[in-house]
């Protein structure tokens, strides 16, 4: 079959201060659960890469892990530690008329639910922690490649022992170095003899609720998949600590997590009609079909990925991966039609079946067969004159490069519409 199919997981991206995504990675098998949440600050990616990775490429096989593979989607998005402040710290109080407040409440409850057993937090932190002072970069005051706790014990609860849990983790670690100066080591804040900012924290707010929870932080000193390979080595150690059992389809080194990053297959569906690739798109794509009256946070997007968002800047809107531009589009708003389930297509001279939001793959020649009651407009393609180009046989030489999407000049948009409505799009590639 000459079609790419896309496989694609709901992924529920919102502007929207109250909204908060949880994925729910469970087994049949009764185990504790760990509660995994990155992105609490949006200019630390290795973070929410972090998770990103551990829902495309690893399998509970006992047990479960709830994902919140962001806490903060908007100023991950926006590239900002904090656009409201730092959220890190608004656990303690909070005014009602903080724009997060929801969002903090929503946090709260996940965290103080039942079946949770414990938390890691993932952060990226500065230079290299050392107990001791060593150089400006390794010193007692920074953060990265150190394990969080804010107190050795916290007694009377399941994996209450934070200390011994934490020397777990950092044994997983340390022993799979990428070079002695990114040693882990230990970081007990004492929150509770008066670290003021620490009192603020997620994790203080979990000790107090009588919730086991452990901090990772990874140097920001380090290229994102060093941070990435850092941080899954510290949720390894964890679900070792607690009986939780896994696998995943990769080995774990920063070159294959810069591969993983770096997908070149990953893909996302806007508003359940629309598909494009990730990787190598245009900077710009023109005249882009974009629902009209609908807020840009309420456009549904599907991906493999969990960390995917548009963010509306002045009068485009930028396709984000993470904290990474992808494209931005020029949106044409239109009123979008969802009747269109399936069309006919003949690729290199054989009949083929397509639903909206698909890619096909084109050697020589397609054509689009008539369907009653819309109209097709191949983008690029300017020879005919028709306003209809359904029942045209298109070549790549037939196509104007200058409007493909992405910068190769190999892909094609197939636009259909209903009357003034759009009705979804098919991406042609040429091979």
């Amino acid at each position: 079959m000459r079609s790419i199919l896309i496989l694609l997981l709901l992924v529920c991206v919102s502007l929207n201060a109250a909204s908060i995504q949880v994925v729910k990675k469970e087994s049949a098998k009764s185990a504790p659960t760990l509660l995994l949440m990155g992105g609490i600050q949006g200019d630390e990616p290795g973070g929410f890469n972090a998770t990103d990775i551990f829902l495309m490429h690893y399998k509970i096989l006992s047990g479960s892990v709830w994902v919140v593979p962001v806490l903060n989607r908007y100023s991950m998005l926006r590239n900002h530690r904090g656009v409201y402040g730092d959220l890190n710290r608004k656990f303690a109080y909070l005014s009602r008329k903080d724009p997060e407040y929801p969002l903090i409440q929503s946090i709260k409850k996940i965290i103080t639910a039942k079946e949770v057993s414990a938390i890691l937090h993932l952060h990226d932190g500065s230079g290299f922690y050392r107990p001791r002072y060593e150089s400006p970069l390794l010193n007692p005051r920074r953060w990265g490649n150190s394990s969080i706790i804010d107190q050795d014990e916290l007694p009377a609860v399941r994996f209450g022992h934070l200390k011994q849990v934490s020397q777990g983790i950092i044994a997983n670690i340390n022993k799979s170095l990428l070079k002695p100066l990114h040693r882990y080591y230990i970081r007990n804040t004492h929150t509770a003899r008066g670290n003021v900012e620490m009192e603020k924290a997620l994790t203080y707010f979990a000790i107090k609720h009588k919730k086991p929870a452990f901090a990772n932080e990874a140097s920001k000193e380090l290229p994102l998949p060093s941070r990435v390979y850092y941080h899954l080595l510290a949720i390894e150690g964890l679900l070792k600590e607690l009986g939780i059992k896994y696998s995943k389809d990769f080995n774990l080194s920063p070159e294959n997590l810069y591969k993983l990053i770096n997908d070149p297959s990953l893909s996302v569906v806007l508003n359940n009609n629309t598909i494009l690739p990730l990787y190598g798109l245009r900077n710009h794509l023109n005249f882009f079909p974009l629902p009209k009256n609908t807020p840009i946070e309420q456009i549904p997007l599907n991906s493999k990925s969990y960390i995917l968002g548009l963010l509306p800047r002045q009068k485009q809107v930028w396709l984000k991966y993470g904290n990474k531009l992808m494209t931005r589009l020029h949106p044409l708003y239109l009123p979008f039609d969802h009747s269109l389930k399936s069309v006919k297509l003949e690729i290199d001279g054989k009949l083929e079946q397509s639903a909206p939001a698909r890619i096909i793959e084109v050697h020589k020649s397609f054509k689009v067969l008539v369907k009653e009651g819309y109209r097709v407009n191949v983008i690029g393609y300017t020879h005919n004159g028709a306003s209809d180009e359904a029942g045209f046989t298109i070549r790549y030489k037939d196509l104007d490069k200058r409007f493909s999407i992405d910068a190769k000049g190999r892909i094609y948009r197939i636009e259909f519409y209903k009357n003034q409505a759009f009705s979804g799009m098919v991406l042609a590639r040429f091979l």
